[in-house]
């Protein structure tokens, strides 16, 4: 089977692009009708492909300009395009799937897309103030209420496909929804992404102002069964939830990007509360947010409001109105539920900021039964291979075998959660699992897949912190635990200045640096284990300039002057480096490296530094820039 990156690609033709005044692309495949939002960058990655080069190459040539990727980012938009028919293998273009969009047959302007939704909002708002009709029909009039609620769910969506075609942009799926036990026109509203926010705006405003409309019929007939379906129907509308209107309109007037989700519900459900109390930490999306949060409370006001009224009515009439007590019930129901929703809500945050505290989930974890663990000598075979435990020698790998729990556990099983107090250490023996990190709305998303001879848990212990990340089985899964203190007396003592506490020193030192901040604890483990220190008396010369250089530095202690043609030009001090020059370009230093204050540097060999470059594409990107910015001062100073 033909990989990724052996595939030749090709641009679509079919594809409407529009391009904003921040330099955002938003692009529509005509024939598939999906949508992608690009920044500049990356559009013109997906730019680069037109049939003659293939996705590898692409990605090597995006690295050489100013638009490199990170290179999880770079494959995730390949396969986003290549999902959605933007790109595509072969000389030509396939015809299937389809999916048609159709130009609404409405004569409308933008000025009236915003006026005319804005007008009946306003007005049917104040109906609803000054209104004194009785909410509750009799009982033969119910049915009319349920047509009018039919009826303002399919004006909402003529009204919406309305302000669609004053933008120039087209309507998908027109169908009759008959699957809510109520038959109504439905339009899909997709093509507003391609207007911009106004058309969005617009878009959602026109299909909230359908049931204001029937409110203000209602109110002008003296019609009580039209008017209680007006306030069903804006009460469906502008549920700040799902791909609701209202949540619609948030989303178009608040976010800041255009490639936000519509999560703020789960941001909701997880953190609203919490994040009062957790004000310094930054969210992308805060102002959408705390909009949409706000929002949400006042729709439950209204749903309580709306409840209680008709509940009133209702109760006065419970011993003369025929099925009155099983609309009570009903009501009641109603009337309760935002202020359940409301407890639930906060119930949940407080649980999600206090259990962390309370328990951590890997305490669960049960041992299997001792007859199922391998022999102490497989263990130790299947140890040998974990980079944690390479450079052990056989009596330190089987004594390590035999101080390990052997723990089963199912797939789709919470083995570590996000901010627990991590008590232990685990090796997976067999299975896969996933990490998982929250995103800004509180919501788990999965970051990377660990398989056998993996480890995690390692650094809450080894530097005393909360979990940074949630791990959960994918499949069936065996693992080799150590609690915190068999961690710390068998693994710490058995291996000692040997392995351990060099990781502890060089995976701090190399987390505080900007260079390697953004790495996953495994792959820090793993490129930590290839530095070695070395000793750097004053005068030593680390560098010559003129000749090879077989090593990258990054200065762990003291101090380092670079010199040019005998001249000082710079100074390095801890957590700068060196010799990335020669080894990424092939060429002789161009500068002489000295040791000016005696100290330590991390010292990591030519092939292990590309290959460490190779595996972080956003690490290579910073040491190129640093490159040539380096490469331009020397010049500069040379020209002086």
């Amino acid at each position: 089977m033909e990989s990724l990156n052996d595939k030749v690609l090709r641009q679509s033709r079919e594809v409407e692009i529009r391009e904003l005044d921040d330099g955002t692309h938003l692009c529509k495949q005509l024939r598939t009708g999906e949508y992608l939002v690009l920044k500049p960058e990356e559009f013109g990655i997906l730019d680069r492909f037109d049939g003659s080069i293939s996705v590898q190459e692409g990605f090597h040539a995006a690295l050489v300009d100013d638009s490199r990727p990170n290179i999880r980012s770079f494959y995730d938009l390949v396969n986003d395009a290549t999902d959605k028919g933007f790109l595509f293998e072969g000389d030509r273009e396939p015809t299937t799937p389809t999916e048609k969009g159709y130009d609404f047959a409405v004569q409308n302007s933008e000025l009236s897309a915003f006026g005319l939704p804005l007008a009946l909002i306003i007005t049917g708002a104040s109906a609803l103030y000054v209104a004194e009709l009785p909410l509750i029909p009799p009982p033969v009039e119910w049915l009319y209420v349920l047509v009018y609620v039919c009826l303002g769910l399919t004006l909402a969506s003529i009204l919406s496909g309305a302000a669609l075609a004053a933008y120039g942009r087209q309507i998908y799926r027109p169908r009759l929804r008959m699957d809510y036990c109520l038959p109504f026109f439905e339009i899909d509203t997709r093509d507003a992404l391609m207007g911009g926010r106004p058309c969005e705006t617009a878009t959602a405003l026109s299909a909230l102002a359908g049931p204001f409309c029937l409110v203000m019929m209602g109110w002008a007939m003296t019609s009580t069964p039209l008017f209680l379906a007006g306030w069903v129907t804006a009460l469906i509308l502008a549920a700040p939830f799902g791909n609701s209107p209202g949540h619609s309109l948030l989303h178009a007037l608040f976010r800041k990007e255009h490639k936000v989700p519509r999560n703020a519900d789960k941001f909701m459900q997880n953190k609203a509360f919490t994040q009062i109390f957790n004000f310094k930490e930054q969210l992308a999306e805060e102002k959408y947010f705390i909009a949409h949060s706000t929002y949400a409370v006042l729709w439950l006001g209204a749903v309580f409001r709306f409840a209680s009224r008709m509940l009133k009515e209702q109760a006065e009439d419970l011993l003369v109105t025929p099925g009155a007590p099983t609309m009570v019930f009903l009501l009641t129901l109603v009337v309760a539920a935002p202020i359940v929703y409301v407890v639930w809500t906060a119930l949940r945050n407080v649980y999600r900021a206090l259990a962390p505290k309370l328990t951590a989930v890997e305490s669960r974890l049960k041992s299997g039964a001792a007859a199922d663990k391998p022999s102490t000598r497989e263990l130790a075979a299947f140890l040998e291979k974990c980079i944690l435990f390479a450079e052990l020698d056989d009596p330190e790998l089987e004594a390590l075998a035999n101080s390990f729990s052997y723990v089963p556990v199912k797939a789709n099983t919470l083995v570590i959660r996000e901010r627990d107090r991590g008590d232990l250490f685990f090796v997976i023996y067999q299975g896969e699992v996933e990490v998982l990190k929250d995103d800004d709305a509180g919501e788990a998303e999965s970051v990377a897949k660990l398989g056998p001879t993996d480890v995690f848990g390692e650094i809450a212990l080894l530097q005393e912190v909360p979990r940074t990340s949630s791990v959960r089985t994918l499949t069936d899964c065996k693992f080799l635990t150590l609690n915190k203190k068999d961690f710390e007396g068998l693994l710490v003592g058995t291996m000692g200045a040997k392995k351990i506490q060099q990781l502890v020193q060089v995976c701090a030192f190399l987390r505080r640096n900007p260079l390697f901040s953004g790495w996953p604890s495994r792959a820090l483990i793993k490129i930590a284990s290839e530095f070695t220190f070395e000793e750097c008396e004053a005068g030593v010369e680390m560098i010559e300039e003129g000749k090879e250089n077989e090593f990258f530095y990054l200065i762990y202690e003291g101090e380092f002057d670079v010199s040019k043609d005998g001249k000082n030009i710079a100074q390095l001090g801890p957590g700068d480096f060196c010799g990335e020059i020669s080894l990424l370009r092939g060429v002789p230093a161009n500068a002489r490296v000295s040791v000016a204050k005696s100290g330590r540097a991390l010292r990591l060999g030519k092939d292990g530094f590309l290959q460490m470059v190779s595996q972080d594409f956003v690490l290579a990107l910073e040491l190129d820039r640093q490159i040539d910015k380096r490469v331009k001062e020397l010049k500069a100073r040379k020209m002086s």
